[in-house]
């Protein structure tokens, strides 16, 4: 009964994503009957909440590259780098998809992150094959497998810790599911602009009216793309902190002068102008977090994962995993918060280092169906797609990926 009551209060915000009502009123219907269940005073729910709002406004990583993804595009160098691909590989743009989102996964294994990687790549993406349902399901099962289980992710050093084992050596251990996920998500990426063909919207001017571009001019989008995947690995061998978020917007902002001749003014002005979007974003996600952390006062989430731990032995691996998954379709929109409150008690149940990787991948692909995750709203404005339709499409093959981690469950020890 305990458990019941303590559920209600992620029912009623499930019940009213599901009719999609506004984030922010799912979360606050339920956070109020949390307060009540709880007995919890006003003054300390807001508390929670406006913790929330600082901590997802603290990560600039991801405002600075929609910042500059917004800031390359409108200087016209993602339209030279897509028409210098298309020239080279002509016939080919469906393998071109594959690529994009092979290099999407790169950037976030490297980076431990995704959103920040996604508004980069994705309007990339969207030049060349439009928004093909396959090639946004694909990017998102690749995002997730990679910043679950990357050496620089806190999910990694979250599902390590649960297991205690060592980051890297739990990290090694989890590259081959990551391999697994990526090629599978370039592999959809490729099936779905074969089955269908491109989507590109009216919106994207023709090859035929589209002005003639220089190879010049995809310098700040191809710069800008290298530094976001191999910034840190460049960092890392040298022993110099030289390219950090800041640096390499500035760099790519000083090429867009330079190669593409947009204005000093225009840049700055298509740089402030990218930021509103994934600021705006931010703040809704993190008033909604803060409501999911007071229903996580309750103790809700602990319960439901100690739920796992009452599954016959063989079924406590699978179990986990359909709990992770579930929790972060509602409360995804930071898939560490969700392992912060899932893995301690599953550590109890001294489940294996390759379990609890499991479980965070599992997490991870429920985020991407979360209608509050900053993933999949970085998907939504690079592709120019409503959320909940991105929610939707990457419903049946996330899906699948999560049948995979149930099948792979039962063979880790």
């Amino acid at each position: 009964m305990n458990l019941f009551l303590n559920l209600l209060p992620l029912i009623v915000i499930v019940v009213l994503l599901v009719l999609k009502q506004h984030m922010l009123v799912a979360g606050l219907a339920g956070g109020v009957v949390a307060m009540v269940i709880g007995g919890m005073t006003p003054a300390h729910a807001a508390g929670i909440v406006q913790s929330s709002i600082g901590t997802m406004l603290g990560y600039l990583a991801p405002v600075l590259y929609a910042a500059a993804a917004m800031m390359v595009s409108k200087s016209g160098s993602f339209n030279a780098l897509v028409d210098f691909a298309q020239e080279k590989l002509k016939g080919k743009v469906a393998w071109i998809a594959g690529v994009l989102v092979l290099i999407q996964a790169l950037a976030t294994y490297m980076a431990g992150m995704g959103a920040g990687n996604t508004m980069v790549i994705a309007p990339l993406v969207a030049a060349v094959v439009g928004a093909v349902p396959e090639v946004i399901a694909g990017m998102a099962i690749a995002t997730a497998a990679c910043f679950t289980t990357s050496p620089a992710s806190t999910e990694t050093v979250l599902a390590a810790e649960a297991a205690a084992r060592d980051v890297a050596e739990h990290s090694s251990a989890m590259l081959p599911f990551t391999l697994i996920f990526v090629l599978l998500g370039a592999a959809l990426a490729v099936w779905g602009v074969t089955k269908r063909g491109t989507m590109l919207n009216e919106n994207v001017v023709s090859d035929e009216t589209r002005e003639k571009t220089s190879l010049v001019q995809a310098v700040p989008a191809l710069v800008l793309v290298i530094l976001v995947i191999f910034g840190g690995k460049i960092n890392g061998l040298t022993g110099l902190s030289l390219f950090a978020p800041v640096v390499n917007v500035l760099v790519a902002a000083i090429l867009c002068v330079v190669c593409c001749k947009t204005s000093v003014k225009d840049v700055c002005d298509n740089l402030i102008d990218g930021s509103r979007f994934i600021l705006t974003t931010l703040f809704g996600v993190g008033i909604f977090l803060g409501f999911i952390q007071v229903v996580a006062e309750l103790g809700t989430f602990e319960q439901l994962a100690a739920l796992a731990g009452k599954a016959p032995s063989i079924l406590i691996v699978p179990a986990a995993i359909i709990l992770a998954f579930l929790i972060a379709i509602p409360s995804g929109a930071f898939c560490a918060g969700v392992l912060a409150l899932v893995l301690p008690t599953l550590s109890a149940l001294g489940l294996p280092s390759t379990a609890m990787g499991l479980v965070a991948i599992a997490a991870g692909f429920g985020t991407q169906v979360s209608p509050v995750q900053i993933n999949v709203a970085a998907l939504s404005d690079g592709f120019k797609v409503d959320i909940f339709k991105i929610v939707k499409d990457n419903m049946k093959y996330v899906l699948c990926g999560l049948a995979i981690l149930v099948i792979a469950s039962f063979f880790v020890r």
